[in-house]
């Protein structure tokens, strides 16, 4: 469970949105339960903070705690989900609305992800969150994506036309539902910004960065971006994200040049974390990854890169065995949670 999402579906706020990269609010316990019998915890840190599980857990217990993203969508689900609201309803009717917007995706004209009637709606409901708050923006996005013929299949974006909900009614569901739900506790402090860039010195860092897999996630959430953002040049989010698309070619000698990449930047991510630390311990949940059809242990390679910047004590507290299907086969691919004294 500690590193399954699906635990977060039945609690309130933690389920504003199906985040499936996301780890467990547990493994957010499991973390504070080991560092607690070695240091204080009073400040808590995630780099790559996602759908915010780690901020929002934080906030629960009334600890302190940073979080960054690069990703515009991660960062406005993570401010959604921890920021303190008081809101009302006050959608109006549809005939209330007399603007609408363009929504730019980079992969397909996006009113083939939608019936004609919820493509309008979408458009004009968009207009008019614009002027509105973050969570009236979230809802929005979470009931387009419930009305639209799109479903995600592993690292690929499909559209299959089929009966879909009307999107507005979506939209004032979800919307009544996130204004009467609340968790109190310690805001957290946010950034949209690099984890290459993270930079408070917390007690722990509990993060899960970017597997090292075949998903571009500006892509994967791509329509997600779109209704964040609405015109932005998605190259300029991928070019300051960690490298883990993989590519099929290698360097001509054998050697992935892009798992070298990955190695390389987090070789870079770990030499900021132990300054920032100064005693204090990171949590690391990773996947090894099948790359041509051969398995790699990124987690004990990770591992060794701890230990060359000075982690001590690196060693993998709790791990799963998962069965992933890649080019037609099953393989079993281990994801662990690795912890290491700075």
């Amino acid at each position: 469970m500690l590193f399954n999402y699906r635990d977060n579906l039945i609690r309130p706020v933690y389920n504003w949105y199906p985040y499936k990269e996301g780890f467990s609010w547990r493994l957010v316990d499991r973390c504070l339960s080991l560092a607690k019998t070695k240091i204080d915890v009073n400040y808590i840190g995630d780099p790559f903070m996602g759908s915010g599980t780690t901020l929002l857990r934080s906030k629960e217990l009334g600890i302190k705690s940073y979080g960054t993203d690069v990703s515009p969508f991660a960062y406005l689900l993570s401010y959604v989900k921890t920021n303190d609201w008081n809101l009302e309803y006050d959608i109006p009717s549809l005939d209330k609305i007399d603007g609408e917007v363009d929504i730019y995706f980079e992969l397909f004209p996006l009113s083939r992800a939608f019936s004609k009637t919820n493509y309008d709606i979408l458009k004009r409901l968009r207009y008019w969150v614009e002027n509105k708050t973050e969570l009236h923006l979230l809802a929005l996005i979470r009931a387009a994506m419930e009305s639209s013929y799109i479903y995600k299949d592993g690292g690929v974006i499909k559209i299959r036309p089929r009966p879909t909900p009307n999107l507005f009614n979506r939209f004032k569901k979800h919307f009544s539902r996130m204004i009467d739900e609340k968790i109190e506790g310690v805001k957290p402090e946010l950034e949209m910004k690099s984890a290459f860039e993270f930079d408070k010195p917390v007690d722990i860092i509990i993060t899960s960065p970017p597997y090292l897999n075949n998903i571009d996630y500006t892509k994967i959430y791509g329509v997600e971006l779109a209704l964040t953002t609405l015109n932005q040049d998605y190259r300029i989010i991928r070019g300051r994200m960690m490298t883990s698309f993989i590519k099929s070619k290698t360097d001509g000698t054998g050697i992935l040049p892009i798992k070298q990449k990955y190695l390389e930047e987090s070789l870079e991510l770990f030499y900021r974390f132990y300054d920032i630390l100064k005693g204090g311990i990171l949590f690391y949940n990773v996947s090894n990854s099948i790359i041509n059809g051969v398995y790699y242990e990124i987690d004990l390679e990770l591992m060794k890169l701890m230990e060359k910047v000075g982690f001590k004590d690196v060693k993998i507290v709790e791990y799963v065995n998962r069965n992933t299907k890649i080019d037609g086969k099953i393989y079993r691919i281990r994801e662990s949670l690795i912890m290491a004294s700075s």
